[in-house]
């Protein structure tokens, strides 16, 4: 950030963009926790966004548990470079002159003036101080530095400093008890008086302090991002981002369906947990699906990677639906499906339609025989999917078992523990696909021989309770709607074994030791309640 820019909003980006870095690194913070809504009591109530940071003393603790001692260095490095870049062409010194009295820290958005929605909302940002004469100190520092004017008035009896670099760019700061707020414009920051002084703010709203205080019911919360009017904030976003980051019109239109979320980041034994909770509008609601995903326990604990849900055909739909406005995805629509009309099939109607059911697709670990398509790949996927239609997906898969006949490919039947599994296989590598039915309504398709009998047979030991699944995943809830699990050592065991040995400056060094220092990720999206949809995603550190 170049050093023309504001240089107390320069020190608050840092702490709140920085957060998650910040807490390995950051030694002797106080033992005080900063408070969402102490902040939240000087953003007026209109304001469409706001996010906090907080100095958590126990999700510093919980962190510095983690990370290899090469990826800690790294990140570390990173953070310090951050800092001298920011406070660049600056006398400010993060150590000595910030961090003594920085406290939390809150970005909240207002909603532009008048009825123009596509103008930038104003910003407010509410600093908590901690240690009154540290902040004392860095005013006059501030203060002393060439260049600013600084014009001070009042307003409702409380001081308002307005400070303009020698550049004109310019801003005004103003003191509340312990809560120093910062805006690009006075208005900003009269309008964080008045919410002081008595006006609706964001904590006088019941619902708002509960979001706020439980921090979407993380542990140890370190940041926590309130939207209450979540259309209007991504219209905004929407208007004021830079063409190059033009949002899907797709993703766009989900937005529709949220009235207000909140999230929570926070640092538990296990790792980084993020956990969203959104309130969707009720002619929206989501059609509520009870029970824990069917498909885990038939993955074996070899899987390296799975991903999830329900519905296939809904998400093929959404897809042309995107395609019609979005060139990037109409072109990848096309590919999929000239790639199926290569072998006679109709996308629509032979391979999607019938997929309405619960769908789990898996990499799965397995070296195979010398002679096995699996012994050159080291993992292979494997496809559960469950229908209401079995007579039109056992019609596609008696197309694709003629496709392979017309090749040098024998189709044969085979009995795998009382299930009848079709195979297509070549003299040189044996199995290179199969499929069966698990029961009336699941069938599956597999790579390999090794995984056709993993996916057709009871696994010796499930997934769901092998040790890394337990340790990377949290508890899938009743209510799924989808799900990703990846098991970073796997993964970086596979890519060691069979790809970096071939192209070894694939994943630079530094990029190795950070992504060595996880154990895994894992997602879970659910719907408690037909207007309401969950979010968990939990990044599992190795610990040092």
């Amino acid at each position: 950030m170049p050093a023309k820019k504001s240089k107390l909003l320069i020190a608050a980006a840092i702490v709140a963009a920085g957060s998650a870095a910040v807490y390995f690194y950051f030694k002797g913070l106080s033992e005080q926790v900063s408070n969402p809504l102490a902040s939240a009591k000087v953003v007026p109530d209109e304001a469409t966004m706001a996010a906090f940071v907080s100095p958590n003393p126990k999700a510093l603790s919980q962190l510095q548990r983690f990370g290899t001692p090469g990826a800690q260095k790294l990140v570390g490095f990173g953070l310090k470079t951050f800092q001298e870049q920011s406070l660049a062409g600056t006398q400010i010194d993060f150590d000595k002159d910030l961090k003594p009295w920085l406290g939390g820290v809150m970005l909240a958005l207002l909603p532009p003036e008048g009825e123009a929605k596509t103008e930038p909302p104003k910003l407010l940002l509410v600093v908590s101080i901690k240690n009154k004469l540290s902040a004392w100190n860095f005013a006059n520092k501030l203060k002393s530095q060439q260049g600013a004017k600084i014009q001070e008035s009042e307003y409702k009896g409380v001081k308002i400093s307005e400070i303009t670099e020698a550049n004109g760019k310019g801003y005004s700061v103003a003191l509340l008890d312990d809560q120093l707020v910062i805006a690009p414009f006075r208005k900003t920051v009269e309008l964080a008086i008045d919410t002081f002084q008595g006006e609706p703010s964001l904590a006088s709203q019941k619902s708002t302090a509960n979001l706020f205080s439980e921090s979407a019911g993380v542990q140890n919360p370190i940041a926590t991002v309130f939207i209450a009017d979540y259309p209007a904030a991504m219209q905004q976003l929407k208007a004021n981002l830079p063409d190059e980051l033009r949002l899907p019109s797709i993703v766009l239109s989900q937005f529709k369906q949220v009235k207000s979320l909140v999230a929570g980041i926070g640092a538990d034994s296990a790792g980084l947990r993020v956990k969203t909770i959104a309130q969707l509008e009720p002619r929206l609601a989501l059609q509520n699906s009870q029970g824990t995903p069917k498909f885990l326990p038939k993955f074996p604990g070899e899987t390296v990677a799975l991903v999830g849900g329900k519905g296939l055909n809904r998400i093929w739909s959404q897809a042309n639906v995107e395609a019609q406005i979005n060139p990037e995805v109409e072109r990848s629509v096309q590919q999929i499906r000239e790639a199926f009309k290569r072998l006679d099939l109709d996308a629509d109607r032979d391979i999607f339609s019938w997929m309405d059911g619960e769908f789990a697709i898996g990499a799965i670990g397995a070296s195979g025989d010398d002679r096995d398509i699996l012994s050159q790949l080291g993992m292979g996927p494997a496809i559960i999917v469950e229908t209401s239609d079995r007579a039109a997906a056992e019609a596609t898969l008696k197309k694709l078992d003629a496709i392979a006949k017309t090749y040098t490919v024998s189709v044969s039947p085979r009995q795998i523990q009382g299930k009848e599994v079709t195979e297509w296989k070549t003299p040189t590598q044996g199995t290179l696909f199969g499929h069966g039915w698990l029961n009336e309504n699941s069938v599956f398709v597999a790579l390999g021989g090794p995984l056709v009998d993993a996916i057709s047979s009871p696994p010796q030991q499930a997934l769901t309770v092998s040790p890394s699944f337990q340790t990377i995943a949290p508890a899938v809830p009743p209510a799924n709607l989808g799900y990703f699990y990846l098991d970073m050592e796997k993964t970086m065991s596979w890519a060691d074994k069979y790809v970096l040995k071939a192209v070894p400056t694939l994943v630079p060094p530094p990029a190795a030791e950070v992504l060595n220092s996880f154990r895994g990720i894992s997602v879970a999206a659910a719907s408690p309640t037909p207007s309401t949809a969950e979010l968990e995603m939990l990044f599992a550190f190795k610990s040092n």
